[in-house]
């Protein structure tokens, strides 16, 4: 038996590959963390822990989107929630082109945390999918080989 097909013969190995690219996706806004703080030091002449409120705009918007994440999975369903999260995760990533025009560190703050609430509701739907696509007996193995993509 496959680790990517079902008892019904269903592959899920494409699926599986595209949830793939979230943890990816997560693991490339998370590295760019320390990228961004070091700029804003700089840019807006920011001491180091004044900068820390990048850091802090991020995991706040985790901490405060974790239970709303799982709700909207139970309502919208994991296809739809990570929808909702890859939006409010471009939304967030949008908001940084008119951050740019406004020489202060706050509105990149706000866009920090919007786009780590779609973080959070990306990384609540895609673990439970990429358990899910395939046999039980490998969802340890599929959930690791997902989680190889967010360190790339």
């Amino acid at each position: 038996m496959s680790m990517f097909k079902n008892n019904k013969g269903v592959n899920y190995l494409i699926p599986f590959l595209l949830i793939a690219t979230l943890y990816l996706l997560w693991g490339l806004a998370h590295g760019m963390l320390d990228v961004l703080n070091k700029h804003f030091q700089e840019t807006f002449d920011m001491t180091k822990a004044q900068s820390g409120f990048v850091q802090f705009s991020v995991y706040i918007g985790y901490f405060i989107m974790s239970l709303p994440a799982g709700f909207i999975m139970k309502k919208a369903g994991y296809k739809r929630g990570l929808m909702i999260g890859l939006l409010i995760f471009a939304f967030g990533s949008l908001l940084f082109i008119p951050a740019s025009y406004i020489h202060s560190p706050y509105p990149f703050f706000v866009a920090l945390f919007i786009l780590a609430c779609g973080l959070c509701i990306i990384e609540n739907g895609a673990h439970p999918c990429a358990t899910g696509m395939g046999p039980e007996e490998f969802a340890e193995q599929r959930i690791n080989y997902a989680a190889a993509f967010n360190g790339v």
